[in-house]
């Protein structure tokens, strides 16, 4: 279902390509290196297409970008505001210009899948982008968000 919509919606946008599925190893790693489990959506989405080289992101970039955010972000906030700020999100897909797309995680740790939100790196501040990411991925590549 979501390699069709995302293949169909990347006609044209030669910069995006869709990735052969996930391993659900890879998954896995990915969910314990973040800390709090994908939400049932992402993993399907990860499972027909690790990534499209563009807006989302493989398991392994997923790692990568959490990997560097814990690195560059804790010199700028106090380890509170870090938690709250940076840490507290699934960072799966990317605008380009260093804001993320993601889902929050509740404080009691679930990651709470209703809604999808940009995170805007400049800010440290969230905005709902899409109830799903059929939505967000349509909207995205119609250039509506």
């Amino acid at each position: 279902m979501y390699r069709e919509l995302i293949g169909d919606l990347i006609k044209g946008h030669n910069w995006a390509k869709l990735q052969p599925p996930c391993p659900e190893t890879e998954i896995a790693e990915a969910e314990k290196y973040v800390g709090f489990s994908f939400p049932q959506e992402l993993k399907e989405v990860l499972r027909e297409t690790n990534g499209d080289h563009w807006l989302l992101l493989s398991a392994e970039e997923i790692i990568n970008h959490a990997k560097t955010n814990r690195e560059v972000f804790p010199e700028y906030l106090e380890t509170n505001e870090f938690e709250e700020k940076v840490n507290r999100y699934v960072f799966f897909a990317t605008n380009g210009c260093g804001d993320y797309y993601c889902y929050r995680v509740l404080a009691n740790g679930e990651t709470d899948a209703s809604a999808i939100y940009l995170w805007e790196h400049e800010l440290f501040q969230i905005r709902e982008a899409a109830k799903d990411i059929v939505e967000l991925v349509t909207k995205y590549y119609n250039d509506e968000v």
